[in-house]
């Protein structure tokens, strides 16, 4: 009934409509029963947004073709991935709590029913467990907090503070260069066995203190840092109003550290805890 086809096969022409025409409705996000779509703004290529309602539940969506929205020009993907998160953003403003949806969700007729009474089926299916989820999210934001570090900076410290590794480094300068270059690659594996393990246990710490501040942490993949620096940690956090301060003053205190950065962004739907 609703299917997420961001993955598609990438074709040369956007979006092909086929047979069906506008049958689909594209769906943005989830929310309350609290009156129309979002005003004054438009979805994915200048689109209209309305609403879907059912009991409870509201839907923003617009008319579509049944297929996915896809192209080979990445300037077009990223406006409509941008439109899209603009919908919701809206919606959320609005609505103070909704459930995103991700890119290219379509909902397609279904057993004789048009997509938008297959829509209300699903929310009157889903009804119970939508609810709980919004009731669960209301009053909280998402906020990414993502450590890096200086790893020239941090592998000094790790250096000076290893007995091992001073001992290690007056051996290279005293032996022959066959013996020395032995010495250096030793060196070279305590060093990074040191760097390792000071890494985990920063990962450890930080993310206690991080969690104390926020009601659910989703850990991602690290992305490749900037400028000499290395991404350590990369957080998404479900944050209730009260405590961004707390959260806040941890990446100021973090960001205080020698040869650690953080960048702490948000407040953002909560996209990562749907």
């Amino acid at each position: 009934m609703m299917e997420d086809r961001s993955q598609g096969q990438v074709q040369e022409q956007a979006r092909p409509e086929g047979a069906g025409g506008e049958a689909g409705l594209y769906v943005y996000c989830i929310g309350p029963a609290l009156g129309g779509g979002c005003c004054g703004v438009t979805g994915i290529e200048g689109r209209e947004v309305d609403a879907v309602v059912h009991r409870g539940l509201s839907a923003l969506v617009h008319p579509c073709p049944v297929q996915p929205y896809q192209t080979a020009n990445l300037e077009v993907t990223a406006s409509w991935v941008q439109a899209h998160h603009r919908v919701v953003e809206a919606a959320w403003k609005q609505w103070g709590t909704v459930l995103p949806l991700s890119f290219n969700t379509i909902i397609r007729p279904e057993g004789g029913l048009s997509a938008a009474d297959a829509l209300r089926m699903w929310l009157e299916h889903e009804e119970g467990a939508l609810q709980a989820k919004l009731d669960a999210l209301r009053g909280k934001a998402e906020y990414s907090f993502q450590v890096f570090w200086d790893p020239v900076v941090i592998g000094r410290q790790v250096a000076e503070a290893s007995p091992d590794v001073k001992r290690l480094e007056e051996e290279v300068q005293s032996k022959p260069r066959g013996l020395a270059y032995m010495y250096r690659q030793r060196l070279e594996k305590l060093l990074r066995e040191g760097m390792e393990a000071r890494a985990a246990q920063e990962c450890r710490e930080l993310y206690g203190r991080v969690a104390r501040c926020a009601e659910r942490v989703h850990v991602s993949r690290p992305k490749e840092g900037q400028e000499g620096q290395v991404m350590l940690l990369n957080l998404s956090c479900l944050v209730s109003t009260g405590m961004v301060a707390a959260l806040e003053a941890e990446a100021d205190g973090l960001s205080g550290r020698e040869g650690f950065s953080v960048r702490f962004v948000g407040p953002f739907p909560p996209y990562s805890f749907c």
